[in-house]
């Protein structure tokens, strides 16, 4: 049976024309470039269509009228050739000829066909006119006759070719424009017909499918019909709709299948001796009749539709216009073969068929089909290929389960395990199956199953191929299953080796897509396949594994994979690691626990779920915490004996030596048996799971403070202070380390001094110094509630305000436990406060006036004193209530006023003035708010037992102060605001219940106004800080003065004896206008000069003066300005003033500079002794009139 693509069109030649014409009609021949439209289908297109001609005889047998149209194979098109030299013969003979067969071939006929006159005029070119016109006539007659319509001319005219002759020999000029017009009209009526015959199959087919609800009802006719249509596309080659006809027959067959409707096949087929290949069947006309008359099997009625489809695509491949598209038909054709194959032998068995009979039909229809999709399958090359491979390996597949099957029978299994595609009902073996078998038996079948052998070598060859052809086509998990199945050959073989290689990723593939049980199987034959090859480590992981899937398994096999993993993690070389919450499930407490027994120990608990009915045994459990920001601290808590995990749920605690008081988050819990150690990591792989822990001290731990000498003297080397406060621990040896942890500073820990202090008694202590890249403080026995002092120096590069020191410390007690302590502590090393000073100079003191402030907004000082002393050579008075403590607040600072005065023994001339002491004792308002927060905590929970928790309140209650200052410094009162539980809540769920609730009221209570603690407990944080204060120097004092003269004039009664070279304002009354007469006196020193040089005898350093004074005050008559030399004796000047306003007038001012003509720098004070004193001036009055009222 071929497709075949061809219309058939008859002609009936009465008058011997067809051998006249035959080659100009095979010439044109096939037709090319057919449009076909049939609205609402679209355009369709027919590249080239075969031509069938046929000559008919009005004798012929006709086929019945009554029978279905979809069985007969009728023409598309019948044609007449006429030949008619006159009108007398057409009207005699002719037109009567033309008319039998019309009403014969024509008329008569349900198919639709069209019809085609042709008139041969065979001496038409070489006749007259009158000729012509009569053979015109002939011509016009049969068209008169014949055509039935006026638009649809059915009678064309062809004449011969001409001869002529030329010097190339004779010519044959065909009359073309005839040939084309006949071609045309034969186009036309096969595309006339082609659309009737549709058209009248899809009415038909759409009458039977609405009948199809009835009962009854005849499929056979309407697939019959349905055929008909499929043929008519097919014919000419429109084979994808031919295809679509065929797909919806096989859909509507199925749908009555599944409905159970289907009751007019006699029987279900399936005879060895009647199978015959699929795809080469000829008797299709015959099969067609047989299913009118219900009189086709089952089985023969399945492989007649689909070898329908299968055809069609392989023609529709075939012809393909690029290798994509034949790939693509290929791969449909591939899918289609392997699904009818399956449901047809599915369907077989379940009509009790011989499965062996079935599996042999199956494998040559599967060689069939490979074999037909070989050569084109080499050629096919592009994106397409994933899919023919994969069409082409599922077929393979069908022939391999064919091949599984007949072994079967001979006891030959795969693996021990039956791979069959479907689920067989039981037979009865029939004493001749056998022979049977044997006589149908495929040749290639009768080879392979000769011996298990070479069963086994077709099988796996038969594999590696499925499998070359699943991984071109990217079917990873195909390729998995047959790795899996190849590996199961190798280990029934005990070829362990090679079947190790296979599985060595197929198990987890499986369990990553949820195949559990065949996951847990296969890792069983792994595991089982890396014992036999001692591989220790490989299968402790696949055990482990197992148990991870498998936790429900019987107590007998989990004891079993428990005592070999036991045995081979204690013989491994190596550590193994394994996820720990893939076998238990664990929590640990939210809170950190500190010890209840006076030592330094600290205890978290963990909760283990243990899911198998089987003890387990742990060398050690541990959690390790990290802090999640900063300096990524870690702290390690670890079982102290073995851990014996019993089935269900317990609880163990974990104990840590070591104490690095922060906040902290889970890293990882382990657990250790032998050399296998289960891990879960928090931050890797469940963050959500992670919970905020917080480290922190009791206040009898070991602890460790850094700061600054209490007495700091500018000019000495910079020590920093570390304490180690022994606590309660009595302890026997130790070792510091103290490491800097801000960039530029270096610690000379070699230059290191101790001190110890116990009680009030601090005596020097003796350390050991360890020169090594970190440099080593090691220490001897110390008493409990005792403090050893190291005061380090350091060295800084660059400026800083704060330093920043990591301390650790390692100890061991006299009950020989071992304590380690690992702080990063901080304090500011700049001075919180800034002094300016102001001298004044006068000619036998000095006036110096100190303002102390602080540095900043944040931070407001309380000046505690400020004294300056003095020494042998200058005398300090003055400093009222230097002892009384100031607040400093930023633009209010503490002054203090000193009075300097040179010793009468001592010259001021020296060149080595000793400097004086500037003295200050101060705190910070911050430091005592701070302390005083401290106190009250540790008083309060003290009071109601809750004491260790000290450290925890007490780090959260600082961090969450805000200092005001202003009513500390003015109010002597700790403002605390209300107290928020939300604040406090990571802190308290860190403490266990009821002690959290108590703890809560007691912050409750805190949280209110603290007095400010008194001067005596403040008293141990006041710092102090020593500042030299050098003697200024300068190198001229002027002394000036003006002085009130004898001659002024002034009235007898208001004049006073005078003195002996000047008179005081302040006794003077003078009035407006009134001239009064004053002398300038200037006075030069070197008294504060420190350069020794004599400048008040060398006549050359000039100096200028200047008179200020307002101008609507006084009026200055005189020498306003002038110049002089500079010498050891007073200079004066003579000037009158004048007041032009009355009250208490201040003297003019004196201005004294150096000369602009003087070329030497000089440094230069004035004392003016008329500073800020003024003169009453009264207006001249000499009668009062006061007018009373009445």
């Amino acid at each position: 049976m071929t497709v075949t693509s061809a219309v058939s069109i008859t002609y009936y030649d009465p008058f011997g024309v067809y051998p006249h014409i035959i080659k100009d009609i095979q010439s044109r021949l096939p037709l090319r470039n057919l449009h076909w439209h049939d609205p609402p289908r679209p355009l369709r297109s027919i590249a080239s269509l075969s031509i069938n001609l046929y000559e008919e005889s009005l004798n012929d047998d006709t086929t019945l009228q009554h029978q279905i149209p979809g069985l007969l194979d009728t023409p598309y098109m019948k044609i007449i050739l006429v030949k008619c030299e006159d009108n007398d013969t057409y009207r005699a003979s002719v037109r009567k000829i033309i008319r039998e067969w019309f009403s014969t071939k024509v008329a008569s006929k349900r198919d639709s066909t069209e019809w085609l006159i042709i008139y041969y005029a065979p001496n038409l070119s070489n006749s007259s006119n009158s000729a012509l016109r009569f053979k015109s006539g002939v011509f016009d007659k049969i068209r008169s006759d014949f055509n039935t319509s006026s638009k649809e001319d059915r009678c064309v005219l062809v004449k011969p070719g001409r001869t002529t002759v030329d010097a190339a020999g004779p010519q044959v000029n065909e009359n073309v424009e005839g040939w084309n017009e006949i071609m045309a009209k034969i186009r036309a009526g096969v595309l006339d017909a082609f659309g009737k015959r549709v058209r009248m199959y899809e009415a038909e087919t759409k009458k039977l499918e609405a009948k199809k609800s009835i009962p009854g009802w005849n499929f056979a006719t309407f697939f019959v019909m349905k055929e008909g249509l499929a043929l008519s596309f097919e014919n000419v080659g429109l084979l994808d709709d031919a295809l679509m006809q065929y797909d919806e027959l096989d859909a509507t067959f199925m749908q009555l299948m599944r409905d159970n409707t289907v009751t007019y096949f006699q029987n279900v087929g399936f005879s060895p001796g009647s199978m015959s290949s699929l795809l080469n069947r000829d008797e299709d006309v015959s099969i067609r009749h047989a299913i009118l008359e219900n009189n086709i099997s089952l089985f023969d009625f399945r492989c007649y539709l689909f070898s329908r489809q299968a055809l069609l695509l392989l023609t529709l491949m075939a012809s393909a216009s690029s290798a994509s598209m034949a790939a693509m038909r290929m791969a449909n054709f591939l899918i289609r073969s392997r699904n009818f194959t399956l449901e047809t032998s599915r369907m077989l068995v379940f009509y009790g068929k011989n499965q062996y009979l079935v599996a042999n039909w199956v494998y040559g229809v599967a060689q069939e089909i490979l074999d037909s999709t070989e050569v084109q399958t080499q050629t096919i090359q592009g994106g397409r290929t994933r899919d023919v491979a994969e069409g082409r390996a599922e077929v393979l597949l069908l022939a391999r389960s064919a091949i599984e099957r007949l072994a079967t029978r001979k006891g030959w299994r795969i693996g021990n395990v039956d791979f069959e595609d479907i689920n067989l009902t039981t037979e009865t073996v029939i004493a001749n199956e056998d022979d049977e078998l044997a006589q149908y038996l495929n040749p290639t079948l009768k080879e392979i199953l000769k011996d298990e052998t070479t069963f086994m070598t077709a099988y796996m060859e038969i594999t590696d191929t499925v499998m070359s052809y699943y991984e071109s086509a990217d079917r990873t998990r195909s390729v998995d299953k047959l790795r899996a199945q190849q590996a199961i050959i190798k280990y029934q073989e005990q070829k362990y080796e090679e079947a190790a290689r296979l599985l060595a990723s197929l198990p987890q593939i499986y369990s990553n897509q949820g195949w559990e049980l065949i996951s847990t199987n296969l890792f069983l034959i792994y595991a089982h396949c890396l014992y036999k090859l001692d591989r220790k480590e490989e299968y402790v992981k696949i055990y482990l594994q197992i148990l991870t899937t498998r936790k429900d398994s019987s107590i007998q096999q989990h004891s079993e994979i428990c005592e070999k993993i036991k045995a081979a993690s204690r013989d491994m070389e190596n550590d193994m690691t394994f996820p720990l919450s893939s076998l238990f499930s664990t929590s640990i407490s939210k809170q950190i626990y500190v010890s209840t027994t006076k030592d330094d120990s600290f205890y978290i608990t963990i909760e283990i779920y243990n899911p198998f009915n089987v003890q387990w045994s742990l060398n050690t459990a541990s959690v390790r915490l990290i802090e999640p920001a900063g300096m990524k601290h870690t702290v390690l808590f670890r079982s102290t004996d073995e851990v014996i995990l019993t089935p269900g749920r317990q609880t163990v605690t974990l104990r840590s030596a070591h104490d690095i008081p922060g906040i902290y988050e889970i890293d990882n819990i382990e657990f250790r048996m032998g050399s296998l150690l289960l891990v879960k990591d928090y931050f890797g792989d469940r963050p959500l799971e992670n919970q905020e822990m917080r480290l922190y001290q009791q206040p009898g731990n070991l602890d460790v403070s850094l700061s600054t000498p209490s007495r700091i003297r500018l000019d000495d080397a910079k020590k920093v202070l570390i304490g180690l406060h022994t606590g309660w621990n009595d302890i026997e040896s130790g070792k510091v380390t103290a490491r800097s942890a801000s960039s530029g500073l270096r610690l000379l820990i070699l230059q290191t001094e101790a001190s110890l202090k116990h009680g009030d008694s601090t005596q020097s202590f003796e350390l050991k110094h360890t020169a090594e890249a970190t440099p080593l403080l090691e220490f001897g026995p110390l008493n409990p509630e005792s403090t050893l002092c190291l005061a380090i120096p350091y060295m800084i590069e660059t400026e800083m305000k704060e330093l920043y020191i990591r301390v650790q410390v390692e100890f061991k007690t006299k009950s020989q436990e071992f304590y380690s302590l690992s702080v990063t502590r901080h304090v500011s090393i700049g001075l919180p406060l800034a002094v300016n000073v102001q001298d004044i100079f006068k000619a036998s003191k000095l006036f110096s006036k100190f303002s102390v402030s602080c540095i900043g907004p944040s931070t407001p000082l309380r000046i505690v004193s400020g004294v300056l002393t003095g020494n042998e050579q200058f005398a300090v008075s003055g400093g009222r209530n230097t002892d009384r403590p100031c607040v400093a607040f930023p633009k209010q600072a503490v002054t203090y006023v000193y009075s300097v005065t040179q010793n009468p023994k001592e010259d001021l001339q020296i060149q080595n003035r000793l400097p004086l002491s500037l003295v200050i004792q101060y705190r910070q308002l911050e430091d005592e708010m701070r302390a005083t927060l401290r106190r009250t905590i540790a008083a309060k929970l003290k009071s109601v037992g809750m004491e260790k928790y000290q450290r925890l309140v007490e780090q959260h209650a600082q961090d969450q102060l805000i200092c005001d200052f202003t009513s500390y410094g003015f109010l002597n009162k700790l403002v605390m605001g209300k107290y928020e539980t939300g604040q406090w809540e990571a802190v308290l769920t860190q403490i266990r219940r009821p002690d959290s609730e108590i703890v809560s009221d007691c912050l409750a209570e805190i949280y209110n106004d603290i007095p400010a603690d008194s001067e005596e407990i403040l008293a141990e944080y006041t710092k102090e800080v020593v500042i030299l204060v050098e003697i200024p120097t300068i190198q001229l004092l002027f002394t000036v003065e003006v002085q009130y003269s004898m001659e002024s004039g002034q009235p007898a009664d208001s004049i006073k004896p005078q003195l002996q070279s000047s008179c005081m304002f302040s006794d003077k009354v003078f009035y407006i206008g009134q001239a009064i007469p004053v002398i300038l006196r200037l006075e030069c020193s070197t008294a504060w000069s420190q350069d020794g040089r004599d400048l008040l005898g060398t006549g050359e350093i000039e100096f200028g003066y200047e008179v200020m004074a307002p101008s609507d005050t006084w009026i200055v008559s005189g020498k306003r300005k002038g110049h002089f030399i500079i010498s050891d004796k007073p200079i004066t000047f003579p000037l009158v003033i004048l007041p032009i306003r009355h009250g208490n007038i201040l003297l003019p001012t004196i201005e004294v500079r150096p000369s602009q003509r003087q070329h030497e720098q000089v440094t230069a004070e004035m004392e003016y002794k008329n500073n800020a004193e003024s003169v009453l001036v009264l207006p001249e009055i000499s009668n009062v009139v006061l007018a009373v009222g009445e």
